[in-house]
């Protein structure tokens, strides 16, 4: 009955647009379930039927590109592989994990101990403990499955294929459609139907294709009944199911079932480009990660949709492109993306072995791709590149942009100096399930050293606490006031978050100079008895950083100023500020205007991968204050250090 009032109340705050769609929708869904439920109730019974089908990504024997790994990456290829046929998986942060792979060994989560039942995906129920379902997800996403196809392609060996096709049986076997934690979501079904179609094609044997065809019949129709779609909010996670609806449609496209799929898949794809993408390219998850992580979803749909001749309209193409340049414009000196908020290190199709999820290099090259219509015998580049057919002297490339409003993301350089300041909202309009409360924070790297950094996300519901310290105000380069969040959360609800902040962006301009200025301002404290608005201006140009605070109030608060720094970066006291040292760099800390903030160093968690979490140190000042203050810290490359 709560529940059911509940339901009542959000259906009364929709609008009646809004409802209307959600209604239908929801009718629609019921339908879709039936038929997929009667698909399911048989499966026990029903043995693999084989299924083949005629292949589109790669082309025919003569036309497929040629793919010449490096030899660091048939290296790693070679290495992922092998584990694999020793039932090992690289799990995103975690590492190499051993994994039982027959019966319910499918469903474990070694890290913490648990395996799930095998009941049906809607009857799982909450999970005791701590265990992560990511792991048995990731190790279900088939990502190794397309390193074994590739380890074939590159070597001939059939151990590989044996064992490829060994694996998959297994995996089958103890996974029938809707049983047990790797039919949770469609999301998890859609990336899945992507690598079936990408390793069999790449393998290109006719019983690893029919055993895989009938697998994906049961992938299609389980997506479909799935779908995570709503009018009020659409994610990542339904960019995933569509990705695979394209995959498994193009692949069963001679059937009517496949060709449903295909169409509905397709057409909605490009729908939510536009959608989730902002007209600067930007994502709407307020995520770094997450921003890596649908545009590659979106890269390997539209790609499967070019191979398949179905056209992308010009829109689509371009904001998908504009998403790439986000990634370019975002990638720090030292090759990697910052972790603004979420980034659970998901990847989609197992093209390329060893990939650091936070590199985006992969992506920008294989996203050449797009420009071009078919498969490309002369593509170069990292292997994801090759097999997407990719050439570098056809990059499609744009000068890259360095401020994207939309997200809130402005990146400032000069010199030695490189700077990424966040002074957006929470995300997924105002639902803020992947965002961080770190509005005006901001990463900081120094002659291609990271100095400032940010946290990073840890896990998700195998620790709440770590979750919600993580995506907390302290825990980043910005200001807390009075022990409150920014945008408050509840800290049971690991996927949500108050849009409390509005921040805006008052000011952005460079001079003749190369001088850089972004100001901004956001709104989360003035919910307090007496309201507080925190202003933070960034101004960088060649000789440095400064970065100055205005807090607007008339009573008496407590605030915290937190810097985060990145692992190895030392703090030491020196000449009435901070030195900052990083092996052969060296960055003065220094304080030019207000009252003194008397920093200390203290211990905080950092994570650099889902899954992995180590320590760092954090620069943490106290500041009591009774109305308005303001204060400047600027932070300059030290005399003698490398230039």
């Amino acid at each position: 009955m709560a529940r059911l009032r509940r339901l009542a109340g959000s259906a009364a705050a929709l609008p009646p647009g809004v409802l209307a769609a959600e209604a239908g929708w929801r009718i629609m869904r019921t339908g879709s379930r039936t038929l997929a439920d009667r698909w399911e109730r048989t499966a026990g019974a029903r043995p693999l039927l084989p299924e083949t089908w005629q292949p589109f990504l790669l082309g025919d024997i003569d036309t497929r590109p040629k793919v010449a790994p490096s030899p660091l990456e048939l290296e790693e290829c070679l290495s992922e592989a092998d584990t694999a046929l020793h039932g090992k998986f690289t799990v995103l942060g975690y590492g190499p994990l051993a994994v039982t792979t027959r019966g319910e060994g499918w469903h474990q989560d070694p890290v913490h101990g648990f395996t799930w039942p095998a009941r049906h995906h809607r009857c799982l129920g909450p999970v005791p403990g701590r265990a992560d379902i990511k792991v048995p997800w990731e190790v279900g996403r088939l990502q190794w499955l397309t390193a074994l196809a590739r380890a074939h392609a590159h070597t001939g060996d059939p151990r590989y294929r044996d064992g490829g096709l060994e694996l998959l049986r297994s995996w089958a076997e103890a996974n029938p459609v809707g049983s047990g934690p790797n039919w949770a979501n469609a999301m998890e079904a859609g990336i899945r139907a992507a690598n079936l179609v990408w390793s069999a094609e790449i393998f290109g044997d006719p019983e690893f294709t029919a055993l895989a065809g009938g697998i994906l019949r049961d992938h299609g129709w389980f997506i479909l009944a799935n779908l995570e779609y709503t009018p009020r909010l659409t994610s990542n996670h339904y960019l995933a199911d569509l990705v695979g609806l394209v995959h498994a449609g193009g692949a069963l496209r001679h059937n009517h079932a496949g060709r449903l799929w295909l169409r509905l898949g397709s057409r909605q794809l490009q729908r939510e480009v536009l959608k989730q993408f902002h007209a600067d390219g930007s994502n709407f998850e307020a995520s770094t990660g997450y921003h890596r992580l649908s545009t590659e979803l979106a890269l390997m749909g539209l790609l499967a949709m070019r191979r398949l001749g179905i056209p992308v309209r010009p829109e689509v193409r371009e904001r998908l492109l504009s998403a790439v340049e986000v990634l370019s414009a975002l990638t720090k000196p030292d090759g990697l993306i910052p972790a603004l908020g979420d980034d659970d290190s998901g990847l989609v199709v197992g093209l390329q072995s060893g990939r650091n999820p936070r590199d985006p290099s992969p992506i920008l090259a294989a996203a050449a791709a797009i420009s071009i219509p078919g498969p490309c015998k002369e593509a170069t580049g990292p292997e994801m590149a090759q097999w997407c057919g990719a050439r570098a002297d056809h990059t499609g490339a744009r000068a890259a942009a360095t401020s994207f409003p939309a997200a809130g993301w402005y990146v400032l350089t000069a010199g030695p100096y490189w700077c990424l300041t966040e002074c957006g909202g929470v995300g997924q309009r105002g639902n803020g399930g992947h965002g961080h409360n770190d509005t005006l924070s901001f990463v900081l790297c120094v002659d291609g050293r990271e100095m400032v950094t940010d946290p990073g996300t840890g896990v998700y519901t195998p620790d709440p606490d770590l979750r919600n310290l993580l995506r907390a105000t302290r825990s980043h380069s910005t200001v807390e006031v009075d022990g409150e969040e920014q945008n408050r959360f509840d800290p049971s609800l690991l996927f949500t978050m108050r849009n409390d902040d509005g921040a805006l962006v008052a000011d952005h301009h460079e001079d003749g100079s190369g001088r850089q200025a972004v100001e901004a301002v956001h709104h989360g404290y003035r919910r307090l008895g007496d309201p507080v608005v925190h202003r933070r201006r960034f101004v960088l140009d060649r000789q440095g950083l400064t970065v100055s605070d205005s807090i607007d109030c008339r009573a008496r608060h407590t605030l915290v100023v937190s810097l985060p720094l990145a692992p190895g970066v030392r703090a030491e006291p020196r000449d009435g500020g901070t030195l900052l040292c990083a092996d052969d760099k060296r960055v003065s800390l220094s304080q030019i205007a207000g009252p003194e903030l008397s920093f200390s160093v203290e211990e905080m968690p950092w994570s650099p991968a889902y899954g992995r979490v180590d320590t760092t140190h954090v620069l943490r000042a106290t500041l009591r204050v009774d109305g308005p203050v303001t204060w400047t810290l600027r932070f300059r490359q030290a005399d003698g250090a490398q230039a």
